[in-house]
């Protein structure tokens, strides 16, 4: 694990100076990027602002001009009221040349009587004929309320663009109005002091009319052209009646440039002032503050990129150092050795703990070394085979035992059922704990098999720990005190046996007898037919004697090992027919109730053992006169026999220990104390259950459950 190789971008230091850098970075392009936004967010703010202020000062500008020349117009017209509508011609002549030297805005002028014939007409550029005097007064729009009136825009011959500005002209004694006196107006020279005012290098302003006509221009060649302006979005919206905006509109003028434009209207005329601005041009603060920033940022990520990397590198050289000082001792296993400190910090600390890990774990090796050596010890010397085995029961581990009894030490990756055979063997450990025979080095011996799962996750990849315990001295040891118990059970029953074989046998000596007296006297010899109903009795109560000596043979006889199929029912009454006598000399009563099929798996010898110990015991404490009772029966997959006595009972401190070999409470001479020992490890050989219930002087109920075994 120590010498695995990985990609150099998964090193600490890379990943530290990568850290480093990001962070020296980010936060710097952050707020520089976030800075920017705002000055430039601010910058387009003001720039638009100061557009919008422009253009509505100049809208107060041209509205203020225009009142003034009306103001004029009226002062002219009130001062000279008399002279202009009068008969002297000459007076009249000189007001208006003094009104047009003063006004240079003024192309021409008129005064016409109260129903608007011309009177008389005077021009800056042009001669006016006699003939011509007589014309009406036209683009007249004033109202009774109005001081003065202004027509709208027209196009002279020339493209140039003019009104009219009218006043009246009212007697000063009666207030009546006399005359109207209409000066044309040159917007020309009214606006080019507006519009020729520095809008940045490629700023311009411009003027129109009502009807979005072009009636102002910084370059005024424009308005002689009559370029139309009125697809400006600016204008536009003028037109649409839109409140100008303090952010101003960014949109495409004819000639394809970006630009910045606002607008404000002209209140008196209804015109509109315009302010163009390239976006390239208005933004150039802003392109030049962001590289003044780029500069400044790219500077301080410098900077910064240079001390994270210093600093990463100061960090990191004493963890690169102690990972060469692990790979080395990982690559010559010395646990003894030690990683040099170099600093005092929290890596010069790991160090050291690195260090005291490394001599404890010398430490425990050598204890892990002298344990391993006591459990070989041990593990050789239990005298049980052991193997581990995996999943799929292939042996992994074996010890030296388990190799001995097998004869070969090639036991890797062997499956267990190629080397554990014999008689009720298999691998799939079933029946953990069952004794089974086992052929060992040419000798048939008996072994307990006792498996345990383990953990998942261990280093040899086991499921299982196959433990094999040499039980033959035990099953021997057993043999003989079951053989033991059972001749002394025969010896019991011997004396009934014989007590009941005098009968059949007193019936056979008197018969043979009479015969023979019979046979002495010559004049009362017996005719064939006697004969024979003598020698039929004879030989009914010799087949008597051979069934009752042949329950007991049947029962003294040595077992053969191994299980099979049996009717427990049947032996019960092969039992209880060979305690007959017994019964008869306590004047004891068995009534029985035996379904008939009730088939177990079992050794027959054995389950006789266990139905004579439990109804000797039944008749042993029962009084003279009493019953036992015998039930067995098939519940569901169980087999259930179940002997009830009503006789002395079993307290409760002897009933924990009824199972102790050796225990009883029987008087000297009378009882072994192994008999309930004996049967309750024959029931379990049978994989079944032995339960006793009893109360002091009612009586004991012993309850066996057998699993039921179906049969065809």
């Amino acid at each position: 694990m120590i010498n695995e190789k990985f990609h150099w971008w998964m090193r600490i230091k890379i990943r530290v100076l990568i850290f480093g850098v990001l962070m020296s970075i980010l936060p710097l392009a952050i707020f520089g990027l976030a800075s920017f936004q705002a000055a430039r967010a601010y910058l387009q703010s003001s720039i638009q602002e100061q557009n919008y202020e422009r253009a509505h000062i100049l809208s107060a500008q041209i509205e203020d001009n225009i009142t003034n020349m009306a103001v004029n117009l009226t002062h002219v017209a009130s001062t000279n009221a008399y002279t202009l509508v009068g008969n002297d011609v000459g007076a009249r002549d000189a007001a208006l040349g003094t009104l047009l030297h003063e006004v240079p805005a003024f192309e021409e002028l008129e005064v016409a009587d109260a129903h608007y014939h011309v009177i008389t007409q005077l021009s800056r550029r042009e001669v006016i004929l006699p003939n011509e005097a007589n014309a009406m007064l036209e683009n007249l729009q004033m109202t009774s309320e109005s001081t003065f009136s202004l027509s709208r825009v027209f196009f002279s011959s020339d493209n140039r663009p003019q009104i009219y500005l009218t006043v009246k002209i009212q007697d000063p004694q009666t207030r009546k109005i006399s005359g109207y006196l209409q000066a044309k107006t040159d917007l020309k020279s009214l606006v080019t002091k507006f519009t020729n005012l520095q809008i940045g290098r490629a700023g311009y302003i411009y003027l129109t009319d009502e009807k979005g006509n072009l009636i102002g221009h910084t370059d005024f060649s424009r308005v002689l052209v009559q370029e139309n302006v009125k697809k400006n979005l600016a204008v536009k919206n003028f037109l649409s009646g839109s409140s100008p905006s303090h952010e101003g509109n960014e949109y495409v003028n004819p000639e394809g440039v970006q630009v910045i434009g606002t607008f404000a209207p002209v209140g008196i005329t209804g015109w509109g002032v315009f302010i163009e601005q390239p976006v390239s041009e208005a933004y150039n603060p802003i392109q030049q503050f962001a590289m003044r920033v780029l500069i400044i940022l790219a500077l301080g990520i410098f900077m910064v990129t240079l001390i994270s990397i210093f600093f990463g590198l100061k960090l990191t050289r004493p963890i690169e150092h102690l990972e060469e000082g692990v790979r080395r001792i990982a690559s010559t296993d010395d646990l003894r050795a030690e990683i040099p400190q170099e600093s005092q910090d929290e890596i010069g600390q790991l160090v050291i703990a690195f260090n005291r890990m490394l001599n404890e774990l010398f430490q425990k090796n050598q204890n892990l070394k002298a344990e391993q050596e006591l459990l070989k010890t041990v593990v050789n010397g239990i005298g049980a085979g052991m193997a581990l085995l995996n999943e799929e029961k292939q042996i992994l581990w074996w010890n030296p035992l388990f190799a001995h009894w097998f004869g070969t030490d090639d036991l890797w990756h062997v499956p267990c059922d190629s080397v554990l055979w014999g008689e009720g063997i298999n691998c799939l450990l079933l029946e953990n704990g069952q004794v089974v025979p086992l052929e060992v080095m040419g000798e048939r011996r008996y072994i307990r098999p006792m498996y345990y799962s383990l953990t998942s996750g261990n280093s040899e990849g086991a499921s299982h720990l196959l433990l094999l315990i040499d039980v033959t001295q035990q099953v021997k040891m057993e043999a003989r005190v079951i053989e033991t118990e059972k001749m002394a059970a025969v010896g019991l029953l011997a004396s009934g046996v014989a007590h009941e074989i005098n009968n059949p046998l007193a019936i056979v000596a008197a018969n043979s007898e009479d015969l023979l007296d019979c046979m002495q006297k010559k004049n009362q010899a017996p005719n064939e037919q006697e004969i024979q109903q003598v020698l039929k009795i004879i030989s009914e109560q010799i087949e008597r004697c051979k069934h009752i000596t042949g329950r007991l043979l049947n029962f003294a006889r040595r077992g053969e090992a191994g299980r099979d199929i049996l009717d427990a029912g049947i032996a019960i009454q092969q039992i209880v027919a060979l305690l007959a006598q017994r019964t008869k000399q306590k004047k004891l009563t068995i009534e029985t109730e035996i379904m008939p099929g009730l088939w177990v798996l079992g050794n027959e010898n054995e389950w006789q053992q266990v139905l004579l110990n439990i109804l000797t015991n039944a008749i042993d404490a029962s009084p003279e006169g009493k019953t036992v009772e015998i039930r067995a029966y098939h519940k569901e997959c169980e087999i259930k026999v179940e002997v009830q006595d009503y006789g002395e009972g079993i307290s409760s401190q002897n009933l924990q220990r009824v199972f102790d070999p050796f225990f009883t409470t029987k008087p000297a001479g009378h009882g072994t104390g192994l008999g309930l020992f004996i049967s309750y490890g024959m029931i379990q050989r049978m994989q079944g259950q032995l339960n006793i219930e009893s109360k002091v002087s009612e009586g004991t109920l012993v309850v066996i459950s057998l699993p039921y075994q179906e049969v065809g």
